[in-house]
């Protein structure tokens, strides 16, 4: 089974994230490293910057027109202003 969100350099991730919840059960504080760094292990939508017109988004209430997601923020913001 694919996990996205599971590094898959951890041989053995249940048992990681099993130690991890008794050191916490403990009293013992640490970090859960188990979420890789790596971004090419995330499929889907994310990160597309190649997308057909007929699948943007639309953003209602702009007078200007956004060309891409950075813009949404400036949008937003002088509609407010």
């Amino acid at each position: 089974m694919h996990r996205p969100f599971i590094d898959p350099a951890i041989r053995f991730p249940k048992a990681k994230i099993a130690k991890f919840l008794l050191k916490k059960k403990l009293g013992i504080r640490g970090l859960l490293e188990v979420i890789p760094l790596d971004p090419s292990l995330i499929k889907g939508s994310h990160g597309r910057d190649q997308v057909p017109d007929s699948e943007k988004p639309v953003l209602i209430g702009s007078a200007r027109k956004v060309q891409k997601a950075e813009d949404v923020h400036a949008a937003i913001f002088r509609e407010f202003n």
